[in-house]
């Protein structure tokens, strides 16, 4: 009888509510909760599925934690002055004009097609004795096979204004109105398939000659996989549906709570506390964000959603840069989620579970207090905006 009466809420929920009523049966709650786990199961993974999480190569920071891969016109060394890891790799010229630093023998990177590497992040530093920036040229070239052959890249927006200071950079590389700017070096043998190396290089007028220092840390190609392919995904599904089922409890009971209060104040009969907390939670099928029917329609809206990619200094930021990379969330989201047509009607529909939860909760004390319609809509209207207001105030 339970489970007809759980289904039956949703479609003849006055009917429903009558034989809920005559004999409670916590039995109907506890299966909406096994159903909207389902749902919020479907939901998570849908949402997952639209996750693309960038990877690093080197994974480790290998490339500028020792000279070892590195050539130079100035004296190389390792620096203590780094952002990742243990060291960077510096460069100091006295007197010069020009400072490069260039890795080869670092393997064949494929830097084409969908699958291919679509990020080059480098964090850069230039010292010049005087505080002068580059005045004459700033350039990062990507070898393709050998140094005579490569692409070149403007970097002068690239690097920081101010002398002694890191400047974080990602450059989209590969095939793709995205990859703008650079320019192929022997046009008919440069090929991003192939990828071998790359140079940094910093010029300064004949009249700007000076001590100069470049320096360069956290250096490494992206390439972008599904975040279903991560080995923390399980992980986060069964913690993400465990926080389901306490989410669920802590809003029945509190809804509950707000419901019993509000019809206290207005001087009703609340009957036994019990009943009142199991009659009601056959009313949560519709509840915002837990209830069946709304995680089903959001893993419908999830999956017409266009796909994200999250950069790695998005989703596993350096310790203090945690601020710049949930900004950096929010304004990918803004820019691919926000402005679709399905996005704003999940937004907007809360407002008709809201309503919805609403009319239920007003059927359901009135069934079991026999309240006029426009009392108990009042009460469940009241505790609703209560409970709306206090959930989110509890961390759990």
């Amino acid at each position: 009888m339970f489970a007809r009466e759980v289904f039956r809420a949703f479609y003849s929920p006055v009917r429903a509510f009558k034989e809920i009523v005559k004999k409670p049966d916590v039995k109907g709650p506890i299966l909406i909760l096994v159903l909207s786990l389902i749902a919020t199961a479907a939901t998570r993974y849908v949402s997952a599925s639209k996750l693309y999480l960038e990877n690093p190569t080197p994974e480790k920071d290998e490339w500028t934690e020792s000279v070892s891969f590195w050539a130079s016109n100035g004296a190389l060394f390792n620096g203590t002055d780094c952002m990742v890891g243990s060291y960077s790799v510096e460069s100091f010229i006295s007197n010069g004009t020009s400072i490069w630093m260039k890795i080869t023998g670092i393997g064949k990177f494929d830097c084409s097609g969908d699958e291919g590497y679509k990020g080059l992040s480098f964090r850069i530093k230039w010292i010049h004795q005087n505080g002068t920036p580059p005045s004459s040229n700033a350039v990062l070239k990507l070898f393709s096979i050998d140094e005579s052959r490569y692409f070149e890249l403007n970097i002068a927006h690239d690097i920081s204004n101010s002398s002694n200071e890191w400047y974080n950079v990602t450059d989209s590389i590969g095939v793709g109105p995205e990859s703008q700017g650079w320019v192929p070096v022997q046009v008919n043998s440069s090929h991003w398939e192939n990828i071998t190396g790359l140079e940094f290089r910093l010029d300064w007028l004949d009249s700007d000659a000076a001590n100069l220092t470049m320096k360069v840390d956290d250096l490494y190609f992206g390439k972008y996989g599904p975040f279903l392919a991560t080995g923390f995904f399980s992980s986060w599904f069964v913690s993400s549906l465990m926080y389901a089922v306490t989410d669920f409890f802590i809003r029945w009971f509190l809804y509950a709570v707000f419901l019993w209060l509000v019809i206290k104040l207005l001087r009703g009969e609340t009957g036994r506390w019990s009943v009142l907390f199991i009659v009601i939670g056959y009313a949560f099928f519709v509840m915002y964000p837990i209830g069946v029917v709304c995680a089903s329609v959001d893993a419908f809206l999830f999956s017409v959603l266009p796909p994200l990619s999250f950069p790695l200094k998005a989703w596993k930021p350096i310790k203090g840069e945690e601020r710049i990379a949930s900004d950096l969330i929010t304004k990918i989201y803004e820019k691919n989620w926000y402005p679709t047509l399905a996005y704003q009607l999940s937004f907007y529909v809360t407002f008709a579970y809201s309503a919805w939860i609403i009319a239920l909760s007003a059927i359901a004390i009135r069934s079991l207090r026999g309240f006029t319609w426009k009392k108990a809509g009042i009460i469940s209207g009241i505790s609703y905006v209560i409970y709306f207001f206090i959930r989110p105030l509890i961390p759990i």
